[in-house]
């Protein structure tokens, strides 16, 4: 039994958001050892701020969800 490659659209979505998060993290990684620590902290915090904004999405959204797969025995 060999789970299928394919990612389910989920699994897409946060494999995505973990590579933006490190992504905006490494670039303040560059920054902060460049000595610029305020843009560092900037994009930190810009990170945050979306991250928030995504979440007050996700509750306002409604809670009746579709299934990607109906399985019948």
């Amino acid at each position: 039994m060999s789970r299928n490659t394919e990612l389910t659209a989920m699994e897409e979505i946060v494999m995505r958001t973990w590579f933006e998060k490190l992504q905006r993290m490494a670039a303040a990684t560059a920054f902060a050892e460049m000595g610029e620590w305020q843009t560092a902290r900037g994009i930190m915090e810009e990170s945050d701020k979306r991250s928030t904004a995504r979440d007050v999405e996700r509750k306002s959204q409604s809670k009746t969800r579709l299934r990607e797969r109906s399985y019948h025995v």
